[in-house]
């Protein structure tokens, strides 16, 4: 049922692209937490601390989103994974209904 194949296509498709976001918001998370110790020596005082704890807000925003990707992959994941399993008992049942006709 040509219907059906394309709605798992996208689901499919949807999980792969909130994969490549899971992936790229952890690395801004990653990243975001060694850039601002890499600063040279001489950046001191209140306007640096400021700064590290700007960066370590946006860590946090960062992870947030990063969960926020991964709670929504899971979701699609699911929903894929009842679609494919209602499909193939469905096409079970219409195979058996068939082969009941004589068709």
């Amino acid at each position: 049922m040509s219907e059906q194949q394309v709605d798992t296509d996208q689901l499919r498709a949807l999980t792969e692209t909130l994969q490549g976001l899971v992936d790229y918001t952890a690395a801004l998370r990653d990243g975001s937490a060694g850039f601002a110790y890499m600063l040279p020596a001489e950046w001191q005082g209140p306007a640096f601390s400021q700064f590290i704890a700007a960066f370590d807000l946006w860590a946090t925003t960062a992870e947030s989103l990063r969960a926020q990707a991964e709670s929504l992959k899971g979701r699609a994941e699911a929903s894929l994974t009842a679609y494919e399993t209602t499909i193939t008992e469905l096409d079970s049942q219409w195979s058996t209904i068939r082969s009941g006709l004589g068709a």
